[in-house]
């Protein structure tokens, strides 16, 4: 199902690409914003369309519900984060 929003940014509900986040050597930006998938818990440091530099606390395992154009190296300390478009 393809939705769109208050902006006129279309978004799925299902997802069609799934993308191992790699912060092993710098932060992942990506050119088209996703949602994340949380494998091992814990803070994740991101931006978004309209924030720059939050910290989400304890994050738990699972999807987690906020488009991200940003995931910082330094601030993340969960793990097995997946990007999911």
């Amino acid at each position: 199902m393809i939705l769109r929003n208050d902006r006129g940014i279309y978004y799925s509900l299902a997802f069609s690409s799934v993308t191992p986040v790699d912060l092993s050597s710098a932060d992942a930006e990506f050119t088209v914003p996703a949602q994340l998938y949380i494998g091992v818990a814990g803070d994740v440091k991101v931006d978004t369309p309209e924030s720059t530099g939050v910290i989400l606390k304890n994050v738990p395992l699972g999807i987690l519900p906020v488009i991200v154009t940003k995931v910082y190296k330094t601030g993340t300390a969960a793990g097995e984060i997946i990007a999911l478009r």
